[in-house]
């Protein structure tokens, strides 16, 4: 094997490079250093249950389907849904990892989280809000599993179009969040 083009463990700073060409440390991730293009295009084109699946099957798809499944209950809440298509955004950066090895490496998970909090303060978000969209998720999981093993009914999207649509939902929660916001200080005056 020729090493040349090998980087030596020693020379690695822990950054990666991204989609729309920032740097982002993956052990201190910066606000700065989120971009929603860089989430979007990260979980489109990343498959969810580690590619096992019978077609292939975005995390971006998987986001949606939990905003989809949140719509009913808390569609009128901006935050929330925004919240419900961010939920995986570390994943967008650091990979989706199955269940039963993430539960065996803490460090990974400790990574993740603080990639989350980093991301979710960037679009001012409370990571404390998280738990309220778990039960869209597990459904959207339950879901999900059956259209992947006993043949349930799923659309499959392409990773562009899941990338487009998640962009457009971003962008539409974008636009709610600031009109309540304005709605609020319009009453408050």
């Amino acid at each position: 094997m020729d090493n040349k083009n090998t980087i030596p463990l020693l020379q690695l700073d822990g950054h990666i490079n991204t989609y729309s060409g920032k740097k982002l440390n993956l052990l201190d991730p910066q606000p700065e250093q989120i971009c929603i293009r860089d989430i979007a295009r990260g979980l489109s084109y990343n498959s969810h249950f580690g590619g096992q699946t019978p077609k292939f099957f975005s995390i971006a798809q998987h986001c949606l389907l939990v905003c989809e499944l949140m719509e009913p209950n808390l569609g009128n809440n901006p935050n929330l849904m925004m919240l419900g298509l961010l939920h995986d955004a570390s994943e967008a950066y650091l990979g989706d990892m199955l269940k039963p090895l993430k539960v065996m490496l803490p460090e990974f998970q400790k990574i993740e989280n603080h990639m989350m909090s980093v991301i979710l303060k960037k679009y001012s978000l409370d990571v404390e809000m998280l738990p309220i969209i778990k039960e869209a998720d597990k459904l959207a999981q339950r879901l999900e599993y059956e259209a992947f093993y006993k043949n349930g009914p799923m659309r499959y999207w392409s990773p562009d179009a899941a990338r487009l649509k998640f962009m457009n939902h971003f962008y539409i929660y974008l636009n709610q969040r600031e009109w309540h916001l304005s709605e609020n200080l319009e009453e408050n005056s």
